[in-house]
């Protein structure tokens, strides 16, 4: 093998590649990569963290690919960024999740998470469900307490007569 061979294989080993055709529909996800100007590789797996997954926008994806072996017909991509896209002015030691459209979690060094959404964000416990969306707070399901007492459709008042009535709004502290 020449040195100019041998320089090729190196240089094939740790590539930076752009990204299409992402497929996130199997065990691993995979996609095409662009390993040298209009060279492509398809079915590329898509290294992920466990517990940790995301779908990262096309257009810009930028990832590193390795070549397992030095086999550059068996590559395997980190995971994917996307820098059009990305969260920033973050404080040190926050850290983030986030999407393109503006949604995110941000839980900050000194204590605190922030939680961010265009649309509604919800809780789903069992068979409890809460969302917070522009109309306000949804409760489905169980029950609501505050002090160890219930608040909500099964909360029951002493001294009120019963009958039609109904009881005056809550006394402002």
């Amino acid at each position: 093998m020449s040195n100019r061979e041998l320089l090729s294989k190196v240089r094939g080993l740790v590539r930076r590649v752009s990204i299409k055709n992402i497929r996130d529909d199997g065990e691993a996800q995979t996609a095409s990569i662009e390993v040298a100007d209009g060279i492509w590789r398809d079915n590329v797996e898509v290294a992920q963290q466990y517990g940790m997954t995301s779908s990262a926008p096309e257009d810009g994806g930028l990832a590193i690919a390795i070549a397992v072996g030095g086999d550059e017909g068996d590559m395997i991509v980190l995971p994917i960024g996307n820098p059009s896209s990305r969260l920033s002015g973050l404080d040190a030691g926050d850290a983030a999740l986030y999407n393109q459209f503006g949604d995110r979690v941000v839980v900050r060094a000194g204590g605190g998470i922030e939680v961010t959404a265009a649309n509604s964000v919800a809780l789903k416990v069992g068979g409890i469900s809460l969302t917070i969306d522009a109309a306000g707070f949804h409760f489905d399901g169980g029950s609501i307490w505050h002090d160890g007492v219930p608040i909500d459709k099964t909360h029951v008042h002493d001294g009120v007569t019963r009958g039609g009535a109904k009881t005056n709004p809550p006394v402002s502290g």
